[in-house]
């Protein structure tokens, strides 16, 4: 087979530090490939808290630099993608008998404050009274008080990969999803050769260096470069569920602790319901088989019942669930005390020129990959390049009047708003697209006032390829309570009339999506029991396909 091209980088993973190294790598005029085996941010990029924080948690194991950065990130985003990160409070209520003492908490509070150095409000103190006016829901007949810390929260977090692609395909980077790597070996010339599997068929280029950046697939990745099992990942899963919201909920996130091993656990308003997580356990096996278990909704419920009033929530406002596996460090031992600083690990011969990067957090994905490009260019001495995207605005940050332009526009306040929320100053862009055809501006979902035009928007201007890459990681349209079922006709219409997508290809992509619904929804966590365990059962693996 003809070598496609020459690559000063291959990237292989498409989650949030591949795409951010490509739009890094890029700027720094490296020629880029980016190969993904599935969707861009299908894997824990997509299924995580959302919450782009400070940190809190790691200062009791004085992981102090973990936590200066993530302060400095989570600055650093709140000024190149406000309309994706914002800044949120978080409340922590203190209750009788429960989690940390408050000295403890009030002292990692006032650390916080300390390390952030003015770039956030301080923290406040509440007592029972104020804490149940902002919560009612609250238990009260053992809540002491509680704190309140600032805080950042991402609620369309898979849109920060998605906004990296943008802006390094903009940039000239090759970037390419359902792509499976299936070797990486010695190139006859120097450098690696990547070879893959994809919609066009096999492909295969040279690159001077390859960056693994699969995550929770780092070891099958590694496996295809080596031939051997050697591990570096321990697979430490999270699950999410998501509920109904009920009487007392609160408006904004509320931290908490699970009674059984204190670890934390987050309930935030995302999307009109509420998103509660996460647990933490290792998982062996293929990474596709991860599945929230009937285990971890018990340990969630566990916390929520000794936090909140149990009366107020029941199983059966459970609406589905979610779970990513995070790329840890190998190390034997329990998930929670393994470290998420990140690993930067350069491969000796045979696979010189080869890096992987694993671990880190949602909130540094910018400065990991800055470390990894800064790693890349010394390999490839390119000199004294720097990296930029610290002062570079994603694209939906780059100021176009969109607001003044969507003003001017015949579309309803509440489409307007959406798109603003969704695609920033890029809604422009989403009108400009509307104006091709008058059906394009129609309003396919009456909660949210999204329009037609954003189906076809992900797939011409964004990367997508099915209807689940449309309305999990584009539109989020299916994390709705609807979960994008009242979609289906319009979306049937919209890819054959304006995608020109057979019919089979749409019959195929519904039956799929509906296949993904079925695996995740809260259903098969119901009905509600009447009480709660004291401390939740042992967590076992599940067995069925990653959640999303």
């Amino acid at each position: 087979m003809p070598i496609e091209s020459q690559f000063d980088l291959v990237i292989i993973g498409g989650g949030i530090n591949g795409a951010a190294l490509a739009r890094d790598a890029a700027l720094r005029d490296l020629k880029v490939l980016l190969l993904e085996a599935n969707d861009f941010a299908s894997g824990a990029s997509g299924h995580n808290g959302r919450m782009i924080h400070g940190g809190l948690r790691y200062l009791e194991t004085a992981q102090i630099g973990l936590v200066l950065e993530a302060l400095k990130e989570r600055a650093t985003l709140l000024r190149i993608a406000p309309h994706i990160v914002r800044p949120s409070t978080l409340l922590i209520p203190r209750h009788q008998g429960r989690g940390r003492p408050g000295w403890m908490v009030r002292l990692g509070l006032v650390a916080l404050d300390v390390l952030a150095m003015g770039s956030a409000r301080r923290h406040a103190r509440l007592g029972p009274a104020e804490a149940l006016r902002r919560v009612p829901a609250l238990r009260s007949d053992t809540l002491r008080g509680a704190f309140v810390m600032h805080d950042a929260f991402a609620e369309c977090a898979e849109r920060l990969t998605i906004e990296n692609l943008v802006d390094a395909a903009a940039l000239g980077a090759d970037l390419r999803n359902r792509c499976r790597v299936t070797e990486v070996s010695p190139a006859p010339t120097g450098g690696l050769r990547v070879r893959w599997a994809g919609p066009q068929g096999p492909g295969v280029a040279d690159a001077r260096a390859v960056v693994n950046a699969t995550g929770a697939w780092t070891d099958e990745t590694l496996a295809v470069a080596t031939g051997s099992g050697a591990r570096m990942v321990t697979k430490a899963m999270g699950s999410f569920m998501v509920l109904r919201s009920f009487a007392g909920a609160p408006d904004e996130a509320v931290f908490f602790e699970s009674g059984s091993d204190g670890r934390p656990i987050i309930m935030a308003p995302w999307l009109g319901n509420l998103l509660v997580g996460t647990t933490d356990r290792v998982i062996e096996g293929p990474t596709d088989d991860a599945q929230t278990s009937a285990a971890e909704i018990d340990y969630m419920f566990d916390a929520i019942a000794q936090t909140f009033d149990p009366g107020r929530i029941s199983r059966s406002d459970i609406l589905y669930t979610y779970c990513g596996v995070r790329p840890l460090p190998h190390r034997p031992g329990q998930s929670h005390k393994i470290t998420r600083k990140h690993v930067i690990y350069r491969h000796p011969p045979p696979l010189e020129g080869m890096v992987t990067v694993l671990g880190g957090k949602l909130s540094t994905f910018r400065c990991v990959a800055e470390q990894v490009a800064d790693t890349v260019c010394e390999m490839l001495g390119s000199g004294a390049r720097r990296s930029s995207t610290a002062q570079r605005p994603l694209p939906g940050a780059v100021k176009s009047g969109a607001r003044q332009v969507l003003a001017g526009s015949p579309l309803s306040a509440l489409t307007q708003e959406r798109l603003l929320g969704l695609y920033g100053e890029r809604a422009v862009q989403v009108l400009e697209l509307a104006a091709r055809s008058a059906d394009l501006a129609d309003v396919i979902d009456q909660e949210t006032g999204a329009i037609a035009a954003e189906l076809v928007f992900a797939v011409e201007c964004e990367f997508a390829r099915s209807l689940a890459d449309i309305l999990f990681r584009r539109t989020l349209l299916g994390y709705r309570t609807g979960r994008g079922l009242q979609l289906i006709d319009p979306f049937r219409r919209i890819a054959r009339q304006h995608l020109g997508w057979a019919t089979a290809r749409i019959d195929a992509d519904i039956k799929d999506y509906e296949a993904q619904l079925a695996a995740t929804d809260g259903a098969r966590f119901h009905p509600a029991p009447k009480h709660y365990p004291e401390h939740a059962p042992e967590h076992t693996p599940g067995q069925t396909r990653l959640a999303v």
